[in-house]
């Protein structure tokens, strides 16, 4: 099925294309005459997000997994291929306390006789379209920046090639934040049940963001925490790191935090990564700025915040982990938003288009150099 020529998904390939999109749209909000105040309920066009989204649906879907180029693609291509679709029925189905609609839809798939590319192409289209769902639900009067600041990303591909259930599980999320912060609580809700179907360990955003909302709604208690993360995680990390992966409430845990993974998919080495931890720390000093420094305050904006500087902290307690940068992801998803929001919805300066216009190809320019060093 799907049977079109595309070229292979490499790293060359997606941001020469991504930069020239990028490019455009730099020259586009520079010239841009749209000045709309925040909470103008102006919503712009999603036709390129969609467009963009769906042109990466059908080109990461249809990759080829057995080149041995894609990581865990390849893992994801036998357990899919060794679906048994005679032995399939409703028992076969896993209990709600596994991460059943990840299953239901592998499940799915095979029944209605997709092949490998087909199921790619199924998860591609979670993957991109919750994305872009999520940047216009947060970002409506710039989805298209908010969108390409998750596309330029530099963990977007990689998740999108491998880290699959990451991926969908974490783009879900930013949605049901959104929703909740729209007073869309049932809607929330039911994602929240849905996300940990897909991927259990996305439990952490969800708990951040849930003591967001409830119990820790002064950002500056959770700088406070992250920044106490540092300290602990350099004097305890290893020990901390041995205990939390072995808490139980999801088998990959130990998985990550060891060695029995196999693929590409990881940081070239481990220890703590200062490099990282500054890339990390980038969104919360953009927050700080714009916060404190200018005095501009907005309640979604403190949430999204609280919720990432609180993932980002278990994050960097164990940075030591193999796997670390799958903790990382747990976090740095919501970075994109963080900056796209701002530039967006709130008036902190003068100029946000033409500020936008400069952040957006340097966040680009950031992702491929970390994606050559990681």
């Amino acid at each position: 099925m799907f049977q079109f020529s595309f070229p292979e998904v490499t790293k060359a390939y997606y941001f020469t294309g991504l930069g020239i999109i990028v490019a455009a749209y730099s020259v586009y909000l520079i010239i841009s005459t749209d000045d709309r105040q925040p909470g103008d309920h102006h919503r712009s066009s999603m036709l390129i997000p969609i467009l963009m989204a769906a042109f990466l649906t059908m080109w990461i879907g249809n990759r080829d997994p057995t080149l041995g180029i894609y990581g865990d693609s390849y893992n994801y291509n036998l357990i899919y291929n060794n679906v048994q679709t005679d032995e399939i029925s409703l028992t076969s189905l896993p209990d709600f306390s596994s991460e059943w609609l990840w299953a239901a839809i592998m499940y799915i798939c095979r029944l209605s006789d997709l092949d490998v590319n087909g199921w790619f192409t199924v998860i591609a289209f979670l993957y991109t379209f919750s994305a872009v769902w999520a940047a216009g639900v947060c970002c409506p009067r710039r989805p298209t920046l908010a969108t390409l600041l998750i596309f330029a990303s530099f963990s977007f591909l990689p998740f999108g090639l491998n880290g699959l259930r990451n991926g969908v599980a974490c783009h879900m999320v930013i949605l049901a934040i959104a929703y909740y912060l729209d007073d869309r609580r049932i809607i929330a809700g039911v994602l929240a049940f849905l996300i940990l179907g897909i991927h259990r360990s996305s439990i952490l955003p969800i708990t951040a963001a849930i003591a967001a909302v409830t119990v820790l709604k002064n950002p500056r208690h959770a700088l406070y925490i992250w920044i106490a993360s540092i300290p602990v995680s350099l004097l305890l990390g290893e020990t901390l790191t041995s205990m939390i992966m072995n808490l139980g409430f999801d088998d990959r845990m130990v998985q990550y935090g060891g060695s029995s993974l196999s693929g590409d998919n990881k940081f070239s080495y481990t220890g703590f990564r200062w490099d990282f931890l500054i890339y990390g720390a980038i969104p919360i000093v953009f927050y700080w700025y714009i916060t404190f420094i200018k005095g501009v305050r907005d309640g979604w904006y403190n949430v999204i915040a609280i919720t990432y500087m609180l993932s980002n902290a278990f994050w960097i307690i164990v940075i030591r982990s193999t796997f670390s940068n799958r903790f990382a992801y747990l976090s740095w998803f919501l970075m994109p938003i963080m900056i796209a929001y701002p530039l967006s919805e709130m008036r902190f300066v003068d100029k946000r288009d033409t500020l936008a216009a400069l952040i957006l190809p340097l966040y680009l320019v950031l992702s491929v150099i970390l994606l050559i060093g990681l």
